[in-house]
């Protein structure tokens, strides 16, 4: 039993108890006499919360946070009867180029297993044909006959990435200065 001197405002007593909350969040009374439940005008109303995550695209109701990953989240309904499934995806947190930033990138083929000649081919198949490292490692057994992994040429692009960005940045034209003197 909680005594204060809020009222009824059908029968007048001040016998209550505390009875839950609304959904402003404020505190609701019960009376004893007449069972009235009462939430005081006195308490201000706040604002309802705001949702952690977004609604749901398909019914609209509240999701949760299933999995966070470093560039998404993947939210799921709460509605058992939907179960639907979205991905958020994190804008802040994607990386920058790889031209942006330094690679250690190697500028020599010292110490490599195979002759350059066969690296650059790999290479020029892997950048300027876009073909994928499996192909390449096709390409190359083929017609040279040599046999190495798909990781292989995969490693080689990251090794070599920096030396022909470059070189691709050297063979580019400058801007030409087009004024009339």
């Amino acid at each position: 039993m909680y005594k204060s001197k809020v009222q009824c405002p059908r029968c007048f007593s001040e016998n209550l108890y505390k009875y839950g909350f609304d959904k402003y969040g404020n505190q609701k009374y019960q009376y004893k006499e007449c069972k009235l439940q009462f939430a005081p005008e006195t308490l201000e109303f706040t604002k309802p919360k705001q949702r952690k995550y977004l609604s749901c695209t398909k019914c609209g109701k509240v999701t949760f946070l299933h999995h966070d990953y470093k560039y998404y989240s993947n939210l799921r309904c709460s509605d058992k009867s939907c179960n639907h499934y979205f991905f958020l995806p994190k804008d802040k947190n994607i990386d920058p180029p790889s031209y942006e930033i330094d690679l250690p990138g190697k500028f020599n083929f010292k110490g490599m297993r195979y002759s350059p000649y066969i690296i650059l081919i790999a290479l020029y198949f892997y950048f300027l044909h876009k073909a994928s490292t499996r192909e390449v490692t096709q390409f190359l057994r083929y017609f040279h006959n040599i046999k190495f992994s798909h990781v292989t040429i995969a490693s080689w692009t990251k090794k070599f990435a920096l030396m022909f960005k470059l070189k691709s940045d050297n063979l580019k034209p400058k801007q030409l200065n087009h004024s009339n003197q």
